[in-house]
C-alpha cells in the first residue's frame, strides 16, 4: 500500500496565543505509560493520539500550564513571513504530485463565489435499512483556465479531497474538455449524529440540526498541522462573534515594524486582511474556534493551529444555523464504512497525523460491528484502502441483494 506524506510545511499559516483549560479525552493513559513521544503531562487518547492533563494546554507540540498561556494575548494570530521562515528551514521530505503545499499561483475572485444554496442530506439509522452515505457524485467539464482549486470551491469541497480523488491531474492546470467525477459524497462518520462533528482526516465538518432529524449539513475545512494539532475532544458552542478583531502581539508587530513598516496592533473586524474572517463560533476549548478565513485556497489543508476555517460562504451559513449552546466533537475517522440501497461502502482517507493508523483492521472492525463482514469483497476492500482517494468506494459483493441487518445475537 502506498504511504502517503502528510499535508505539512504550509507557506501561510496561523499561530495561537491564547488560554484554554483540556477536556477529559476518552480512553485515557498516563503520559509514563503511553507512547515516548508524549511530552511530560500529555495523555494518550484513541489512535495514538495525545492531549493535555486537565490544567495543561497544548501547544507547539508541548503541555503548558494553563497560568502561562493566560499571560499572553487571548487571540488567534498571524504571521506569514514567520511561517515562510520556519517552513524552509524545517526541509520537509518531498510530497506526491498533486498534493497542495502553498498558495497557488492565481488570484482569487471573491465574486466569482456567490452564496450556495443550503443542502440538506437526508439519512437513515433504520438497521433494516440504513442509507449513511449522502451525496452523489458531479460530473464536471473544467473550463479553460480554471483551477482545481476553484472548481473545488464551488462544488463544496476542501482542495485535499479533490487531490486525493485525482492524484495525477495539475490542481492549477488541470486536463481541458475532460469530464470529471467530483466527489460530492460522503459517508457519515461515526458520531452521535447531533450538533456539530468535526472528522480531522477527512478535513470536513457535519451538523446535525437537533430540529430537523435524519438531516445533515457538511462543509470542507481547513484545520491544525502538525505541532498544533486539532484536539480530539466534545465541545460546546459559547459564543457567536461577528467580524471579530484581531489583536497582534507585541512581538509580532515589532518584527512587521521592523520588515515592512506597519505598526498597527490591530486589524479591525470586516478588514479583508483579518485573518478570522466575518464570523466566528467560539468554543469552550479555548484554545480552539471555528471561523471564516481570509485565505480560502487554504480549506481543505493543515494550515491552521488546531481552529477551524470555512470557506466565507459557508461559515455565513453554519454561523446563522447554529445556535449558542451547540454540542459537537472533534473525531479521527480515517476510515468510514456506510451503506445506501443496500450496497455497502468505504471511504477512505490519510493518517494525517501518523497515529500508525491501521486502515484495514479499523475497517473491518466497524463492518463486523455493523454485522456487514460477510457481505463484502474483500479484494474490493483492499483496494480501496490501496488507493486511498477519500470518495465512497462500493465494497459489497453484486451475487446477492438481500436486507442488510445487524448480526444475530450471541445463544
Amino acid at each position: 500500500m502506498r504511504n502517503r506524506a502528510k499535508w505539512g510545511g504550509i507557506a501561510l499559516a496561523l499561530l495561537v496565543l491564547v488560554a484554554a483549560c483540556s477536556s477529559t479525552p476518552r480512553r485515557v493513559k498516563t503520559a509514563k505509560e503511553a507512547s515516548s513521544r508524549i511530552p511530560a503531562h500529555g495523555v494518550e487518547v484513541d489512535y495514538g493520539l495525545w492531549s493535555c492533563e486537565r490544567g495543561y494546554v497544548m501547544q507547539g507540540g508541548a503541555c503548558v500550564a494553563e497560568e502561562e498561556v493566560a499571560k499572553g494575548q487571548r487571540y488567534e494570530i498571524y504571521d506569514p513571513d514567520a511561517e515562510a521562515a520556519a517552513a524552509a528551514d524545517e526541509r520537509p521530505e518531498p510530497r506526491p504530485k498533486g498534493l497542495p503545499t502553498a498558495m497557488p499561483a492565481f488570484d482569487w475572485n471573491e465574486s466569482d463565489f456567490p452564496p450556495r444554496a443550503v443542502v440538506a442530506h437526508h439519512f437513515s439509522l433504520d438497521p433494516s435499512s440504513p442509507s449513511t452515505v449522502i451525496g452523489t457524485p458531479t460530473s464536471y467539464v473544467v473550463p479553460k483556465g480554471q483551477t482545481l482549486y476553484e472548481a473545488a470551491r464551488h462544488f463544496g469541497l476542501g482542495i485535499n479531497q479533490v487531490a486525493e480523488a485525482f492524484p495525477d491531474a495539475d490542481l492549477v492546470k488541470p486536463p481541458v474538455g475532460k469530464e470529471l467525477d467530483f466527489p460530492t459524497w460522503w459517508i457519515l462518520p461515526e458520531s452521535t449524529y447531533r450538533g456539530l462533528i468535526v472528522n480531522v482526516p477527512e478535513l470536513r465538518i457535519y451538523y446535525f440540526p437537533p430540529t430537523e432529524p435524519g438531516t445533515v449539513v457538511t462543509y470542507p475545512v481547513g484545520l491544525g498541522r502538525e505541532g498544533w494539532r486539532s484536539p480530539i475532544a466534545p465541545f460546546r458552542v459559547i459564543e457567536k462573534t461577528v467580524d471579530p478583531a484581531w489583536i497582534i502581539p507585541e512581538s509580532i508587530r515589532q518584527e512587521h515594524i521592523r520588515e515592512r513598516n506597519d505598526p498597527r496592533s490591530m486589524i479591525a473586524g470586516g478588514d479583508p486582511e483579518n485573518p478570522l474572517g466575518r464570523f466566528r463560533l467560539r468554543l469552550n476549548l479555548p484554545l480552539y474556534g471555528i471561523h471564516g478565513t481570509n485565505i480560502p485556497w487554504g480549506i481543505g489543508m493543515e494550515v491552521t493551529h488546531g481552529c477551524v476555517r470555512l470557506y466565507p460562504e459557508d461559515i455565513q451559513v453554519l454561523f446563522q444555523m447554529v445556535p449558542v449552546g451547540m454540542v459537537g466533537a472533534f473525531v479521527y475517522q480515517p476510515v468510514k464504512v456506510g451503506a445506501r440501497n443496500g450496497d455497502i461502502y468505504v471511504e477512505v482517507h490519510p493518517d494525517v497525523y501518523d497515529t500508525g493508523f491501521n486502515h484495514l483492521e479499523e475497517a473491518m472492525r466497524l463492518l463486523r460491528a455493523k454485522g456487514w463482514a460477510d457481505r463484502i469483497d474483500p479484494r474490493l476492500l483492499e483496494q480501496a484502502i490501496d488507493d486511498l482517494h477519500g470518495t465512497p468506494t462500493r465494497i459489497s459483493r453484486r451475487t446477492e441483494k438481500r436486507p442488510l441487518s445487524p448480526p444475530a445475537p450471541l445463544r
